[in-house]
């Protein structure tokens, strides 16, 4: 236990625990909807993998910062009632979670999902079993990336943690809240077929092989 690389490990939801892309599709084409917005091009919805959605919203729309809101209380709303049931658990997530934490690794959460979204989709898929912490977006708004970490390592009191991730902008969080990364390549932002300068893991195993003495 005590040769594991990391006593934590903080994943991402959205494309490192579950592949959850139709339903933020889906939550983009509701907001629109609602808000009577033009869509955007079917090509752009992957930039929502990640950042915050009234960042989004403000950036493909031209939102004012109140209207950004308005159309992310629509795509939370979408969240919550249909897309939480259009996510698919990645196969090896259950077996990988199951090695770090009979390694004695402390798992949590950490995403920019609402907190109350993220505990209902990884209560509905049967995965908050396996974390001490979860922490989502508040109901203002207004965290980061960072934020999120951050929250995670002090209520876990482990300060040798790691952040996992599929995007830049989960990178970027770890990067300014003082903590390493592993970027996943079976997600959404990063390509098996490419090199970069952090540990990258092709399947949820090679997640648990980075991070406990375990192998």
């Amino acid at each position: 236990m005590k040769d594991n690389r990391y006593g934590a490990a903080i994943f991402d939801l959205d494309g490192t625990l579950l592949d959850t892309s139709p339903g933020i599709f889906g939550s983009v084409r509701f907001a629109e909807k609602s808000l009577g917005l033009d869509p955007i091009d079917d090509e752009l919805l992957k930039e929502f993998l990640g950042p915050p959605p009234s960042k989004m919203y403000a950036k493909f729309h031209g939102l004012s910062e109140e209207d950004a809101l308005r159309a992310t209380k629509a795509h939370r709303q979408y969240g919550m009632e249909r897309a939480i049931y259009e996510a698919e658990v990645y196969a090896e997530i259950p077996g990988a979670l199951d090695t770090l934490r009979e390694a004695g690794v402390k798992l949590a959460v950490a995403t920019l999902k609402q907190q109350r979204i993220a505990e209902k989709i990884l209560k509905l898929h049967d995965l908050d079993r396996y974390f001490e912490v979860i922490i989502g977006m508040n109901e203002a708004e207004s965290m980061t990336k960072a934020d999120t970490i951050r929250k995670a390592v002090m209520l876990m009191e482990q300060p040798s943690a790691v952040m996992i991730g599929d995007s830049e902008y989960d990178r970027a969080g770890a990067l300014e809240a003082g903590v390493d990364f592993i970027g996943v390549t079976y997600g959404f932002g990063f390509s098996p077929e490419n090199s970069y300068p952090f540990m990258t893991a092709e399947t949820p195993k090679d997640i648990s092989k980075l991070i406990c003495s375990c192998y």
